[in-house]
C-alpha cells in the first residue's frame, strides 16, 4: 500500500483486514490554493457541481467545496479503474451526507471533510461503513469544544495530546466523523458519542467509543490540522499508512 503523492496531494488504496477477508478503500488528503483548484475544475467537477460552483461567491466556500470535490475524485479514481471524474457528480442527500452519483458506482459511497486550507475524503463499499473529519487546531474554536464535552472526556484530554488545544480538536473530529458514519450529523447530542479507551499507535491515536463499541477512530495531528477516521471496530488498518499521509 503505497502513497501515491500528486502534487499537494497524498492518495491511497487501502486493504481493510477483517475475518471475512480484504475491503477496498481509498483516502486522499489534498492542500491546494484556490486559483490552482479553480485552473483545473474543468478537469475534475462534474457540469452540475461546476454550474454549483458558480453560485458560490466568498472565496472561502469556494475553497472549501473544491479541496472537497477534488480530495474526493482523487480516492475515487484510486478505488475504481477508468473512472471518467467529469461523469462522476457527489451531490447532497436529505441529511446533507455526500452522494456518489455513477452508474457503474454500485454500491461505492464516500466520506468527505474540509477546511479553508485542506481536503479529506475516503472512498469505500457500503458494507464496510467510514466516516472522516479534519479541523484546523484553533484556540478559539477548542474553547467552545471543551464546553459539550463529557466530563469523563475533560480527565481524559491528556491522554489524547499534551496539547489541550490539538486534544480538544482531536476530539471534536472523531466525534465529527462517528457522526458520519451514522449518519446522523449535527442532529444527535455529542454526549452519546464519548470515547472511551485511547491507545497511541506511533503517532496516531485509536479510540474506541462508550455507546458504539462496533466502531473505533483513528486521528493525527499534522500542517495544524486534526484528522480522524472512523470505521468498523474489528477492522485492521495500517497505521503506517496514515503516518505516510501525515508526511
Amino acid at each position: 500500500m503505497n502513497v501515491s503523492i500528486q502534487n499537494n496531494s497524498a492518495v491511497e488504496k487501502l486493504a481493510l483486514q477483517r475475518a471475512d477477508g480484504l475491503h477496498p478503500a481509498a483516502i486522499a488528503v489534498t492542500q491546494h490554493s484556490l486559483a490552482h483548484l479553480k485552473e483545473i475544475r474543468h478537469s475534475f467537477l462534474h457540469q452540475e457541481e461546476l454550474d454549483f460552483f458558480g453560485t458560490l461567491k466568498l472565496p472561502k466556500v469556494q475553497h472549501s467545496y473544491l479541496l472537497g470535490r477534488y480530495a474526493a475524485k482523487t480516492a475515487l479514481s484510486v478505488f475504481m479503474n477508468d473512472v471518467v471524474l467529469t461523469e462522476t457528480r457527489i451531490g447532497a442527500g436529505i441529511f446533507q451526507q455526500p452522494v456518489l452519483y455513477l452508474s457503474e458506482a454500485g454500491n461505492i459511497q464516500l466520506s468527505i471533510s474540509h477546511t479553508t486550507e485542506m481536503g479529506i475524503a475516503v472512498v469505500f463499499p457500503e458494507g464496510h461503513p467510514m466516516g472522516v473529519d479534519v479541523e484546523a487546531v484553533n484556540a478559539e474554536q477548542a474553547d467552545t469544544i471543551k464546553g459539550i464535552i463529557t466530563s469523563y472526556e475533560k480527565d481524559k484530554l491528556s491522554d489524547i495530546n499534551a496539547d489541550e488545544n490539538k486534544s480538544l480538536t482531536i476530539l471534536w473530529t472523531i466525534k465529527e466523523a462517528l457522526s458520519k458514519v451514522l449518519k446522523t450529523g449535527l442532529m444527535t447530542p455529542f454526549h452519546l458519542y464519548e470515547i472511551e479507551d485511547i491507545e497511541h499507535k506511533g503517532n496516531v491515536i485509536v479510540c474506541s467509543f462508550i455507546n458504539f463499541p462496533q466502531y473505533q477512530s483513528i486521528s493525527w495531528v499534522s500542517k495544524g490540522h486534526a484528522w480522524s477516521i472512523v470505521l468498523p471496530k474489528k477492522s485492521s488498518l495500517d497505521t503506517a499508512v496514515i503516518s505516510r499521509l501525515c508526511l
